[in-house]
């Protein structure tokens, strides 16, 4: 896992806003890093900048090497007419693997099989984010991009989501993940950023995934979000 996800003075403006201001990074395939701020901090901004789904206005995101990536956004719109297993079989085709693994993919994000064959419209919202996330895992993609992969999904299932990303990352896949929860966060990450106002302000190093760094990561992104 030797891969770095290079972005350089990234910056992305709307009208008057800034949502991202010179944003210098380095991600390391080495690593799970996770990403912090408030609503309109410019999280999704930065992942969709990254994956050249918006233009940023200056600045640079630079993967040096050919690699297949999943990405999973905010907020997923499935089509209600099909169903988790056609979903996942075409995630699976587009990303070059076999669609015969979609089984495997849907078991192993915990979407019970009796839900497989049923169309997405009657699904409740755990049900779709464990599809959105069936589609972004497909294929075992060398980078992960997940913008709250952890919503909608309760206390078990998220638990689930975390041993499953420890086991792709110990498999070889980079992780960038963004989440509003921060106990979740601290569990899963080697290194924890703080985005406020389009600008980072913290980098920390996570050691110990501890009950006293949940408490240290919560007061700083307090500290940092109401100054």
């Amino acid at each position: 896992m030797n891969q770095a996800w290079h972005i350089q003075h990234l910056t992305k403006r709307y009208q008057r806003d800034t949502v991202l201001d010179g944003i210098d990074l380095t991600l390391k395939a080495s690593q799970i890093t996770g990403l912090l701020g408030v609503n309109g901090a410019g999280k999704s901004s930065l992942f969709k900048s990254m994956l050249g789904l918006i233009s940023p206005d200056s600045g640079t995101a630079t993967l040096p090497h050919p690699s297949s990536i999943g990405y999973m956004p905010d907020l997923t719109h499935l089509p209600d007419s099909l169903t988790a297993l056609q979903i996942t079989r075409h995630a699976l085709r587009i990303k070059g693997a076999s669609a015969l693994l979609a089984e495997s993919t849907l078991e192993e994000i915990g979407l019970k099989s009796t839900a497989w064959n049923r169309r997405i419209g009657s699904y409740s919202k755990g049900m779709r984010q464990r599809t959105a996330l069936a589609f972004a895992l497909a294929g075992e993609p060398s980078w992960l991009l997940l913008d709250e992969p952890m919503s909608g999904l309760d206390a078990v299932g998220r638990k689930q989501l975390l041993k499953l990303l420890k086991l792709r990352h110990q498999q070889g896949a980079g992780i960038f993940v963004c989440s509003h929860i921060v106990p979740d966060l601290v569990r899963l990450c080697d290194r924890i950023l703080i985005l406020s106002n389009g600008k980072l302000k913290r980098d920390m190093a996570i050691q110990e995934h501890s009950m006293d760094e949940i408490s240290f990561v919560e007061d700083q992104l307090e500290k940092l979000s109401h100054p």
